[in-house]
């Protein structure tokens, strides 16, 4: 029974996180470093699902494994107009891009280009003309749109301080990711209690044999 009570507790400590390789946004993503919502579960991290309502903006905190081949991409996993931006642990501006570089998508693909080490960052994604600004101004500039720049705004120098939020579209998304992995692991007391969860189970099936 105390087992079994401890597995209990296992699971619940364990919802939140995601054992395969995609997160479902929880709830509502924050639109700061501070709110961002933080990815936690094993192994490589190959997509993130989520959903925008008007006027919305959602960051993720992700872990780059490889900059050679990380990329994000929103193309082919939505119909919104999307914008996606990178940003360092401490908030500064690392990449973005507006409309694929590759043409004729309104949807949006950033990669490691502009990555200096691995490591954590967050993943922002929002709709066309919500873009962020540091308290010197705009991050980056307006266009052009499909190319993938590091911050060229006259806010560049400077961490990530609000958005200038627009878009009025409501409808779900999925940002497709190599070379991620999870911001965070689940705690190692939660991942001991849930193996005893699978040795009390396979307990019972020997006693009912």
């Amino acid at each position: 029974m105390k087992i079994a009570l401890l597995a209990g507790a296992a699971a619940l400590a364990l919802s939140g996180a995601a054992f395969g390789d995609v997160w479902a946004e929880q709830g509502d993503a924050g639109q700061s470093i501070a709110t961002a919502q933080h990815t936690v579960g094993l192994g490589s991290l190959d997509a993130i699902r989520g959903h925008h309502d008007p006027n919305d903006v959602d960051i993720y905190c992700i872990r780059i494994l490889d900059i050679r081949s990380f990329s994000a991409s929103t193309v082919g996993g939505t119909s919104i107009d999307t914008q996606l931006f990178l940003f360092d642990a401490n908030g500064y501006g690392v990449t973005h891009n507006d409309d694929d570089p590759a043409g004729g998508s309104l949807q949006s693909k950033i990669t490691g280009a502009f990555v200096t080490s691995p490591g954590l960052y967050y993943l922002a994604i929002s709709q066309y003309n919500a873009d962020p600004s540091s308290i010197s101004g705009l991050i980056w500039a307006n266009s052009p749109f499909n190319v993938e720049r590091a911050p060229d705004g006259p806010g560049a120098g400077d961490p990530l301080n609000s958005w200038s939020v627009s878009g009025t579209t409501d409808g779900d998304y999925s940002i497709a990711l190599v070379g991620a992995g999870f911001c965070e692991i689940p705690a190692p007391s939660a991942l001991a209690l849930l193996g005893l969860g699978g040795i009390a189970a396979a307990g019972r099936r020997r006693r009912q044999a």
